[in-house]
């Protein structure tokens, strides 16, 4: 059985996310800052009405902010509600350029413990080296979690526009 990755980078290393999490890809746009966030919250924008929180995978990951490539995307993911639904989740992450295919039987087990780092999965190789796979559902602590989807209200229409 195969699953498809899409692909993007932190500094010099290869990331990977299922594509069965993703909603959509869309440019880089500017998002409304969330005062006292901590660093790897980058904001907040309207998407379809709805406020969707955007990680900073490169920030969350190394420390350092997501570079402003024109291959900067937001990832849109489904994020698990503690409902049972799901959240729309943004990730900006920078080289988001293609989609490569694994055998699951070419995963191993990350056996390296990051403090701080269960959203790091499986990795795999091909070719062009590793590529780490994050786990879409342990990206946000539960705390953080509780805080950006508490604030997640339809905004109210605007009259006389559209989308």
């Amino acid at each position: 059985m195969n699953v498809m990755l899409l692909l993007f980078s932190v500094g010099e290393d290869r990331y990977g996310l299922d594509v069965a999490h993703v909603v959509e890809v869309i440019p880089y746009i500017p998002l409304k800052r969330l005062p006292r966030a901590p660093d790897y919250v980058a904001g907040m924008f309207n998407y379809r009405n709805v406020a969707v929180p955007v990680i900073d995978v490169s920030a969350l990951i190394s420390g350092t902010p997501a570079r402003r490539f024109l291959s900067t995307r937001i990832i849109l993911v489904n994020y698990p509600a503690a409902n049972g639904g799901r959240h729309v989740l943004g990730l900006i992450a920078e080289h988001v350029t293609e989609t490569v295919k694994f055998d699951r039987s070419a995963f191993i087990a990350s056996r390296v413990g990051v403090q701080n780092g269960e959203f790091l999965g499986a990795l795999a190789m091909d070719d062009k080296g590793m590529v780490q796979c994050l786990e879409v559902e342990k990206l946000l602590p539960s705390e953080m979690r509780e805080v950006l989807f508490r604030a997640e209200m339809p905004s109210p229409p605007v009259s006389g526009a559209s989308a």
